[in-house]
């Protein structure tokens, strides 16, 4: 009997980021990465987003391997946060597993990875079931696609790529060969990435930086350049220069010396100790031969940013001027966009010459239109499964897959959601698509807020968000349970919602609600004190949106004395 073949999403589909796709061959449970996305403003206190781990925690005696392909949180981040509950081999290169392990630690989780290291095109047996892999050329060193075998054919995910030969380094170097000895079988089906595939033409040389800023490093001026510590390849290129050049690089805190002491240990990065600023030797080094470089993670970067270019930064030593040139090398996704501009707008005000790199000009390292169509003529797969990326872009993806010409069409092509299924069994000749079964698996996000996954829920969110929007209301009392009478207060605080001249009449009614509902308990045989507050704070809101509209937080709390 064929294999059977399941295939679905806790992540990744319509979204930037938690990339996290479950492959079921018969019993044998494939995890193709476990990754975190970053919140928008929308989710106020939340720090990172990851998948709902359920059904894998429910089933973890299924699954044969987690394979990380490469050391991007998107793809890695939100593993260890569920993996003593869900344990098996991670598969992953020796590169990605120094990441793993050291972000783990960063945020205080020791998790207890059983970590199988890979070379970035290896052929591996899991459970007796071939699993192949392919080196591709992102921006970080060793990332690889994966190719499970089964006997309907390859199940071939791509992950993040770019079709560049040209790339020296051999960390970064495009695996031809090994993906053509998987063309050399069937593939049942591919699952290619979506991020830029609405953009024409290849990716490369578009992606190189070192064309657009090389001329900076001729000036005879002082330049800071940050960059998102997960772009490998661009901050190799800035080093790069900065040694052609003769520049000193400064580490602009202890983040950016960590990453890249990081580096030289596992990528492979060439930064002689003499191209080194310490601390203590900064206003030693003349200005026009420093480079001051800037790593960060997500928004933090554009925060250290900020505080830069107002003067509020720590080291007093470093103040922006019109001497210095600052390069913006951190090019913002889309739940960033607010937050970088406002950033660029500050830094513009500092006085300094702000370059500010764009989309437009420097491409990030993901496959576009060309990039795609390389994969889709060399694999001709019997099916085809945009991932990895907004709705829109994945549906730029399967528009192109039918113009292909290699039999891919409306039938077999599909867009999914998360938690939708994709099925090859016995039970029809072609694929079924089913729809997300709840009672099964969860796809909500979970929301990490802190360094710990925590109960952060609608109810906590939207509370946050009318503390920032609305306001807070907070009354409280003191009431005799032997009297039953109030014996103190009540007191009513309103901040952030109306004028103090205003507040009067407000907080009269309000009083008058939270003595009225107190009373009531009080009278009550058995006293709910829990549900007289949330009365108080249904009556309050009410009142308050009926007289001018606004929806504030209310905290009522009623205390009991004999």
């Amino acid at each position: 009997m064929p294999d059977r073949v399941r295939i679905f999403a806790l992540g990744g589909l319509d979204e930037e980021g938690r990339d996290c796709y479950v492959v079921e061959v018969n019993d044998d449970i494939f995890v193709l990465d476990a990754g975190m996305s970053l919140p928008d403003k929308t989710l106020p206190g939340v720090d990172l987003l990851i998948p709902n781990f359920e059904y894998l925690i429910k089933n973890k005696n299924k699954i044969k391997g987690y394979f990380i392909t490469h050391g991007h949180d998107e793809a890695m981040g939100a593993l260890k946060y569920f993996y003593d509950f869900a344990p098996a081999p991670v598969y992953c290169t020796q590169t990605t597993a120094q990441y793993l392990v050291s972000q783990s630690r960063l945020y205080r989780i020791k998790p207890n990875f059983k970590i199988q290291v890979v070379k970035p095109t290896d052929k591996v047996f899991v459970n007796n079931r071939e699993v192949r892999l392919f080196q591709t050329c992102h921006n970080v060193a060793n990332s690889f696609g994966v190719a499970i075998h089964t006997d309907r054919g390859y199940v071939v995910y791509t992950s993040d790529f770019i079709v560049d030969y040209t790339v020296k380094d051999e960390g970064f170097k495009f695996d031809l060969k090994a993906l053509s000895q998987i063309a050399e079988e069937d593939t049942l089906i591919l699952l290619s990435e979506s991020k830029t595939a609405d953009r024409d033409g290849y990716c490369a040389p578009k992606h190189r930086s070192r064309k657009i800023i090389e001329k900076y490093f001729k000036e005879q001026k002082r330049l800071f350049i940050s960059c998102f510590w997960e772009n490998v390849f661009r901050i190799k290129e800035i080093i790069n220069l900065c040694i052609e050049h003769k520049k000193k690089v400064y580490f602009y805190n202890e983040y950016t010396s960590i990453v890249i002491r990081f580096m030289m240990e596992s990528d492979g990065l060439n930064l002689p100790k003499d191209y080194i600023v310490a601390s203590e030797d900064l206003l030693r080094v003349r200005r026009d031969e420093l480079v001051v470089l800037m790593l960060g993670h997500g928004g933090e970067i554009y925060e250290e940013m900020t505080k830069l270019s107002t003067g509020r930064n720590e080291d007093r030593r470093i103040i922006l001027d019109e001497n210095d040139i600052f390069i913006v090398g951190s090019i913002a996704t889309p739940t960033l966009e607010v937050l970088a501009t406002r950033c660029i707008d500050n830094l513009y005000r500092s006085g300094c010459e702000v370059v500010w790199l764009k989309n437009k000009e420097l491409s990030s390292m993901h496959a576009r239109k060309d990039d795609l169509k390389f994969f889709l003529s060399l694999l001709k797969p019997k099916y085809y499964l945009p991932v990895r990326g907004s709705y829109t872009n994945m549906i730029e993806n399967a528009k192109l897959a039918l113009t292909m010409g290699i039999g891919l069409n409306h039938m077999n092509v599909f867009i999914m959601d998360n938690g939708m299924q994709l099925l090859f069994d016995d039970k029809s000749p072609r694929p079924r698509m089913l729809p997300y079964n709840e009672e099964e698996f969860g796809i909500a996000p979970i929301m990490v807020d802190g360094t710990g996954i925590s109960k952060v829920g609608a109810e906590i969110i939207e509370d946050r968000r009318k503390l920032g929007i609305d306001g807070v209301v907070v009354i409280a009392g003191t009431f005799s349970k032997s009297q039953k009478k109030l014996v103190a207060g009540p007191d009513c605080q309103m901040r952030g919602f109306v004028y103090v001249k205003e507040a009067e009449p407000l907080l009269k009614t309000v009083n008058q609600i939270f003595i009225e509902e107190a009373l009531k308990v009080l009278e009550e045989e058995h006293q709910n004190i829990a549900e007289a507050e949330k009365v108080i704070k249904d009556r309050t809101k009410k009142f308050i949106k009926r007289e001018n509209g606004r929806e504030p937080l209310v905290i009522a709390s009623i205390f009991l004395t004999d």
